[in-house]
């Protein structure tokens, strides 16, 4: 049974499924229900907000396109866990409408990125910094593979955002991976893997010895490396 304290109304907006969905946005939140609780049976909450089951069902299923709920056969309605999956594409089409994207993804990394790794010297625990520094072996043993160095490349900032212990920069960043891969594909083949691994390891080395203001100049200098990267690969395909 849904508590008193924490009841579904519906609230005065023109559509009746987006009433809905706005009802079950206000239920989950002010509920403070965690991700995997179970919500009331379908039937149940219909009754409640005094709507057909049909546009119940149709609410829950555009919540759920919404990364607010988890919908599987045989089961009740769950919470679902917080997810950039429903907006990346949106921000994806988005973005690549700039004839600049790469370089204007570069811009706002120096914003995010330089303050993350500051971050990272603070909270940074033993085990990020040996995934990190387990990325620059990588690098360092397939010079010759450009591909799987994009990766392990991707793969060191991811584990530095992580390392930040903040998970609005995760939600901020997912968005971003397929334009990130296409940024690191592109400056790897102009200034090289040594530069990424020597960069890197600059980065890691501020870290290691939790000085924020070595760490943001060393991430400053390798975003503007990446930018130089761009504008160069832009010049070379006009």
């Amino acid at each position: 049974m849904i508590s008193r304290k924490r009841t579904l109304e519906i609230a005065v907006t023109p559509d009746k499924v987006q009433r809905i969905v706005a009802a079950l946005h206000d239920y989950i939140i002010n509920g403070n229900l965690k991700p995997g609780t179970e919500l009331p049976p379908e039937s149940e909450m219909a009754k409640q907000l005094r709507v057909s089951k049909f546009s119940m069902r149709e609410a829950l299923r555009v919540a759920q396109a919404q990364g607010l709920v988890e919908i599987s056969q045989g089961r009740r309605t769950r919470v679902a866990d917080i997810s950039v999956e429903p907006l990346t594409g949106i921000m994806e089409l988005l973005l690549r409408r700039s004839e600049n994207i790469l370089l204007e993804l570069t811009e706002a990394r120096k914003c995010l990125e330089c303050y993350i790794v500051r971050l990272a010297t603070e909270r940074a625990e033993p085990e990020h910094i040996e995934a990190m520094q387990a990325t620059i072996n990588e690098l360092e043993q397939h010079l010759d593979n450009v591909e799987y160095c994009v990766e392990k490349d991707l793969e060191f900032h991811n584990i530095l955002v992580l390392s930040s212990n903040n998970r609005v920069f995760e939600i901020m960043l997912a968005p971003l991976a397929e334009l990130l891969k296409q940024s690191r594909m592109e400056t790897l083949y102009v200034s090289g893997i040594q530069k990424a691994i020597d960069e890197h390891s600059l980065i890691l080395n501020a870290i290691r010895k939790k000085d924020p203001d070595l760490a943001e100049a060393s991430m400053s200098h390798h975003l503007k490396t990446a930018e130089q990267n761009i504008k160069e690969s832009a010049h070379l395909e006009n």
